[in-house]
């Protein structure tokens, strides 16, 4: 995953690939049968574990703004500094790979909608609670932090500064909540 990450599909080369693996050309096309097919699985391991992440900051919260708010703050720090230049690998593939690939549209495509999925429960719940307006459909709520979560990630391959992300995400908090 790692080659992919720095490089991107098109630039990492099959020597890297073998080379980072620790495979032989033979025990590379046996385990993997091609690039793309080790690509896919670097890709669905990288957002399983997006995912899991984001799930476990939203349920380890004390309340469903809370929740938001932890996620968003989690976004900030993972988009500033190094991790923010370096970037987010689903960002970066997407970036490369679509439109035009099928297979890697449907991997983000899922990753976005459970991150949105994530957050429409937990804004729900919220809801229910009485903690959050009802002022708006948690999906379309949810979409929104979403787009606004993969927006800061992009904003971090340029450099910027967790202080700055962190005052939009207390925009964004006060603008729906």
């Amino acid at each position: 995953m790692q080659i992919f990450w720095d490089r991107g599909f098109h630039d990492a080369s099959l020597p890297d690939l073998l080379a980072g693996m620790q495979l032989s050309k033979g025990s590379f096309y046996k385990a993997f049968g091609d690039k793309k097919s080790v690509f896919l699985r670097a890709l669905e391991f990288y957002t399983d574990d997006g995912v899991r992440n984001v799930q476990e900051v939203l349920r380890s919260a004390p309340s469903p703004k809370a929740a938001i708010r932890n996620a968003l703050v989690r976004y900030a720090d993972l988009s500033s500094g190094k991790k923010g230049v370096r970037g987010c690998f689903g960002v970066l593939t997407a970036a490369e790979m679509l439109p035009g690939d099928p297979d890697i549209a449907e991997v983000i495509k899922r990753l976005f909608s459970r991150l949105q999925a994530l957050f429409a429960a937990t804004i729900a719940k919220g809801q229910a609670a009485g903690e959050i307006a009802n002022r708006s459909d948690p999906e379309v709520i949810a979409h929104f932090i979403v787009s606004h979560a993969q927006g800061m990630r992009v904003l971090g391959k340029v450099g910027s500064r967790r202080d700055e992300m962190l005052k939009d995400a207390d925009l964004l908090m006060e603008m729906l909540f």
